[in-house]
């Protein structure tokens, strides 16, 4: 047998990301991902078991590529505010940056894929976000950052960002430093 392609899998995986940002991922198909990635829909099975494999697959790999590019930069030593302005900034720039993950990855959170697996999901969550869970204890400690619990804040937190750079695809308002800056003070005051 011969070995499986690696770029093949990443082509099938990118499918994915591109049909959910163009028409929505309740209607990405296993057809739909085939034609896309340019493969017999036959050879798609031969990398996946199922479509549900290919979707949750799609988005273990993009909330990794997220996850890693929020905390580009990050310092816990810095003062919290700026650690947590950098993060802000890093996830901010991923989502207007990547619009067909973004896409994808909001849709998945909201959809029937994210309870499959849901408690492995979390566990991954939180292991790949430690940084700012530390920084949210550490803010709470020095009594910066309001005491509720960390997945409240971040469900918080995201929720800004996501609203934000929605806002600027969408072009409801334009991007300037400004936006930038102020919307950060909102979720800043909103937590602290």
């Amino acid at each position: 047998m011969r070995p499986l392609d690696p770029d093949k899998r990443e082509k099938i995986l990118k499918s994915v990301l591109v049909l959910t940002g163009k028409q929505g991922l309740a209607s990405v198909t296993i057809s739909g991902i085939s034609k896309t990635a340019g493969i017999a829909a036959g050879t798609l099975y031969i990398y996946f078991k199922n479509k549900e494999e290919v979707v949750q697959l799609a988005y273990a790999a993009v909330e990794d590529k997220m996850t890693r590019a929020m905390y580009r930069d990050f310092d816990i030593n810095v003062p919290i505010k700026q650690s947590l302005k950098q993060i802000y900034i890093n996830m901010l720039n991923y989502r207007l940056n990547n619009y067909d993950e973004t896409v994808f990855i909001d849709q998945y959170q909201q959809s029937g894929y994210i309870q499959l697996n849901f408690s492995k999901q979390l566990a991954e969550y939180e292991r790949q976000n430690k940084p700012l869970y530390n920084l949210l204890e550490k803010g709470q400690k020095e009594e910066i950052i309001k005491a509720l619990d960390a997945i409240i804040l971040i469900s918080f937190f995201d929720g800004a960002v996501r609203s934000c750079s929605t806002g600027i695809i969408q072009k409801l308002f334009p991007l300037s430093q400004q936006l930038i800056d102020d919307n950060f003070d909102m979720i800043w005051r909103g937590m602290s």
